[in-house]
């Protein structure tokens, strides 16, 4: 059975976020024994639907990429219409959550591998310093909200900018590391960190923001 709007719109729903004027409402629902997470529009005004046709669109494309490549993203489950996204939920606590414990250390080191195996296949992320956007599970870290992803191909202008966006992703790592781990930074990554305050200053696709100033 096709997930769809009719579905969506009759399912009980735990919301993990709603209301924001310019973003989607984020609800956790159950479809033929799964639970699934839902990015709606439904209710914006006329822009913000607009805008969030575009952007369900652009996401559920690069769920399914990442999906052919990698493990370490949720499945997608489709477009119920065209104004909502459906993703596999995973069921464990985000990096924000995890700030200041440092029995998740083996998280980062589960993180910069993801980050590492993205970004020599020329995919970034482009938005991992967001404290709900790194899930750990059991002993595993999941990437989500793709909105903002990039995958390079030859012929991409963008290649020009290629170490600027791979920065971007693995100046989160030590970012993340200072926040969860910070007894494991070394003096070098301490340095390191600072310099990376430089690059937020001058990034241009999307403002990055310290984890817990979301």
């Amino acid at each position: 059975m096709k997930l769809t709007r009719e579905t969506i719109d009759k399912a009980e729903k735990k919301y993990f976020l709603k209301g924001k004027k310019k973003q989607a409402d984020v609800y956790l629902i159950e479809f033929e024994g799964k639970k699934i997470v839902v990015k709606d529009y439904k209710n914006k005004n006329f822009w913000v639907k607009r805008y969030g046709k575009r952007v369900a669109k652009r996401e559920y494309e690069n769920y399914l990429k990442a999906n052919e490549l990698f493990d370490f993203f949720p499945k997608t489950f489709g477009m119920p219409d065209k104004l909502s996204l459906a993703i596999e939920f995973i069921d464990g606590i985000t990096f924000g959550e995890a700030i200041g414990n440092e029995k998740y250390c083996f998280a980062i080191n589960e993180f910069k591998k993801c980050v590492k195996e993205m970004n020599k296949k020329n995919v970034f992320h482009l938005d991992l310093r967001k404290r709900g956007n790194i899930i750990i599970k059991g002993d595993r870290v999941f990437l989500i909200d793709l909105a903002s992803m990039i995958f390079l191909t030859k012929l991409s202008p963008l290649n020009l900018a290629k170490p600027i966006l791979k920065l971007a992703d693995t100046s989160s790592i030590l970012k993340w590391k200072s926040f969860i781990c910070p007894s494991k930074l070394t003096e070098r990554e301490k340095k390191k960190l600072k310099k990376f305050q430089w690059v937020r200053m001058l990034w241009i696709f999307n403002k990055p923001k310290l984890p817990g100033k979301n």
